[in-house]
């Protein structure tokens, strides 16, 4: 098991923790996020610092324990500073636009893909010109909670995903792709 679930979380000057009612509310200058405590677990404050602490000696509590700590040390950061996570969209005619409340991504398809944008998620986008790959879309998320960010994240992936001959489809801005070889080129060789 991991020896980080037992480190303190030091709380920033701007950022105000309280513990009631079996749930954990963070707030900071961005906004407030809370979430509940597993049984299995105690939150106690002291002297400027969180501490998640297990209620039994068992690998599954112990387990939680170090969840819990990473979900408070997230709301933490997320309430500081938002997090962010950016997708391309390449493709000969793919696009993506917003509509209402959702995203819509035309990625070939007969009708367009339409993803539904939490409202605490902001959604930017931005088209690049390129000469090698054609038009690139860059689809940026932003938001205080880290899991909302990257669900809806997830879900703009999940539409079309990365074809491995051209790379044709929706990708995380840090993800590698292996391109294949096509089948003329294995023939050829």
């Amino acid at each position: 098991m991991s020896k980080n679930r037992f480190r303190p979380i030091v709380i920033p000057e701007k950022v105000k923790i309280e513990v009631a009612g079996g749930k954990v509310k963070v707030t900071g200058p961005l906004g407030s996020l809370a979430q509940s405590i597993c049984p299995k677990v105690q939150v106690v404050i002291e002297d400027g610092k969180v501490l998640a602490q297990a209620l039994e000696n068992t690998k599954q509590s112990a387990a939680q324990q170090g969840t819990m700590r990473s979900l408070i040390i997230n709301m933490v950061d997320g309430v500081l500073k938002e997090f962010e996570k950016t997708l391309i969209i390449e493709g000969t005619g793919y696009r993506a636009q917003m509509s209402g409340t959702g995203l819509q991504l035309f990625l070939g398809y007969v009708k367009p893909k339409t993803v539904a944008i939490p409202k605490d998620v902001k959604c930017e986008l931005k088209v690049v010109k390129s000469a090698e790959k054609g038009d690139l879309t860059y689809i940026t998320l932003k938001g205080i909670d880290k899991q909302k960010v990257g669900d809806t994240a997830a879900l703009v992936k999940k539409t079309k995903k990365p074809d491995p001959y051209k790379h044709k489809g929706v990708r995380y801005e840090d993800e590698v792709l292996k391109k294949k070889i096509g089948k003329r080129a294995v023939v050829q060789a």
